[in-house]
């Protein structure tokens, strides 16, 4: 059997409905089988995480089980240093082949407009592009162009602009995030006092 997969990595601090649409509508578009949502360990390219690591995967966990197409892998969660998508492409694409021997798969990797602009000065762009299809979230009416030897599929996410950051900052300011964020997240961030400061 052939399966067509999503990779949805990110730090997930927290994980909010705009990372679950984004998932969504890739999995409709790209008729993927299903999402792994892989939070980062270290990520080298954005601002340290609040939420431990266990807090991140937890949240994250809510998530998987509440959507039959969405597995969540913690592969990132446990390496040592900062994390590479290459390193995790090859590490899911490796579990994957030990898991399902008889199988096959096409990837597809999602990402956020931004990370794309800056995706030539990641870790080996190269062996990504070969390895999979970039699927590009963007919010609807940006326009975007692709970049040269990395070819990717633009799809429209509604709710995209919707922000960690700005969770966080409501959490902290003991503001509402119940739009933000689906019920199991957002009790499992009251239960544990997260972004409290």
């Amino acid at each position: 059997m052939r399966f067509r997969i999503g990779i949805l990595g990110g730090s997930f601090d927290p994980i909010h409905l705009a990372h679950l649409e984004a998932a969504q509508i890739a999995r409709e578009r790209c008729v993927l089988d299903f999402v792994y949502l892989v939070p980062a360990g270290i990520p080298y390219h954005r601002e340290q995480v609040v939420a431990s690591s266990e807090q991140r995967r937890a949240m994250c966990e809510l998530v998987a089980q509440e959507h039959d197409w969405v597995q969540l892998s913690t592969i990132d969660l446990g390496r040592p240093g900062n994390t590479y998508t290459i390193d995790t492409i090859i590490g899911l694409t490796q579990e994957f082949t030990q898991q399902h021997p008889n199988d096959s798969a096409e990837w597809f990797l999602i990402l956020g407009a931004d990370a794309y602009h800056s995706f030539p000065q990641w870790k080996d762009p190269t062996g990504i592009a070969q390895t999979v299809r970039i699927v590009v979230v963007a919010r609807p009416g940006e326009q975007h162009e692709e970049i040269e030897n990395f070819p990717c599929d633009f799809i429209d996410v509604p709710g995209w602009e919707i922000s960690s950051t700005e969770i966080r900052f409501k959490v902290e300011h003991k503001e509402s995030i119940a739009q933000l964020v689906s019920p199991e997240v957002n009790e499992y961030i009251q239960a544990h006092t997260l972004y409290r400061n």
